[in-house]
């Protein structure tokens, strides 16, 4: 179905960029980590114990090409959410830095940092949570389009209703307030007003996990559908491999707060290398029948961040482990897309 809209209206133009970076990544996390302090009890003070630090993202680095779309995967408390975070600069970096455009986010001034705010642009899980429930869903999106002054106000509505198209839903949906509508509706409509303001870049943080699995296909095939159309970077963050299977150009794999396996969707789906990353694909669901006796992919807890494991992150659950994984495991490449923190990453 072709849809009415106005793409130059929808997508935004790439940050500029001078000769010398033509090719440079729209995004570029360089050795970023993430701590967060332990609050401070009464015995804490008391006894004067120090205070203790949670890393929640070490030493990460990875890039975004103009146009990709990059998947970062990790069960719950792997930190994915955090390097997103920090993409949007909403947690502070304990150390490295985070490129936009070349330019140091950390470094931005008022006017360039509006202008940041307008390009890069968050699309929640939890679709109900993020609209105002006395809202309806036309001035929800109303509001982005005037206080970035998009279009004119006399436009307003229009643009309003292209944008509900744009994402599947009729025009009349603009009346209806966020209670009225189903949970995949409201994941459209809280990405209609990302999209408003014009955006390069999407943080998509799990954008389907609060849906029903059939409304999920839907809302990663209309991912899929405007990234193509409009152009749009994306950076996906999901905790199964499933989803980004085929959403993402390239994946990279966090675990307690390190980058396990990073290489195109192609190189992480038929040539994996770290546990980890098998283990993940393990859990993905099949439609072929499966012994129920078999082994579980991923034995074992995650560790607590407050107590990482020496060596490689994931040696306590790993099952392959020997007594050279207490030593910082090697970043081996396969290939220059290609690589894998792990000592048998040959094998």
């Amino acid at each position: 179905m072709t849809i009415p809209v106005r793409l130059d209206t929808i997508a935004a133009a790439a940050p500029e960029a001078s000769d010398g970076n033509v090719g440079m990544p729209l995004l570029a996390v360089e050795a970023l980590t993430v701590e967060f302090a332990k609050p401070r009890g009464i015995v804490d003070a008391l006894t004067r114990r120090p205070q203790s630090v949670l890393r929640a993202v070490d030493d990460v680095s990875l890039t975004i090409a103009p146009g990709e779309t990059l998947g970062l995967v990790g069960e719950s408390g792997s930190g994915k959410t955090t390097v997103a975070r920090a993409v949007l600069r909403l947690s502070p970096p304990k150390a490295g830095r985070i490129l936009y455009g070349g330019k140091d986010i950390a470094d931005l001034d008022a006017n360039s940092l509006r202008n940041f705010r307008r390009s890069v642009q968050l699309v929640f899980q939890d679709p109900y949570s993020s609209l105002n429930p006395r809202l309806t869903i036309g001035s929800a999106i109303g509001e982005a389009l005037r206080f970035h002054a998009i279009v004119p106000a006399p436009e307003i509505e229009a643009e309003v209703q292209r944008l509900l198209l744009l994402v599947g839903l009729a025009p009349e949906m603009a009346e209806r307030r966020p209670r009225q509508l189903s949970g995949g509706q409201r994941q459209r409509v809280g990405l209609a007003r990302a999209l408003a303001v014009r955006p390069h870049l999407l943080v998509l943080d799990e954008p389907v996990a609060a849906l029903d699995v059939s409304i999920q296909a839907q809302v990663l095939n209309l991912l899929k559908d405007l990234r193509d159309e409009l152009g749009l970077t994306m950076l996906l963050v999901a905790h199964e491999l499933g989803v980004v299977r085929h959403m993402c150009d390239r994946v990279a794999v966090l675990y307690l707060g390190r980058i396990m396996e990073t290489g195109t969707a192609d190189e992480i789906f038929a040539d994996a290398r770290h546990p980890y990353t098998r283990g993940l694909l393990a859990a993905v669901p099949r439609l072929e029948p499966v012994r129920r006796q078999r082994k579980p992919v991923l034995d074992g807890e995650i560790p607590s961040p407050m107590a990482l494991p020496a060596g490689c992150r994931f040696r306590t659950r790993c099952p392959r482990a020997e007594a050279v994984c207490t030593v910082e495991p090697p970043i081996v490449r396969r290939s220059p897309t290609h690589a894998i923190a792990c000592h048998f990453a040959e094998t």
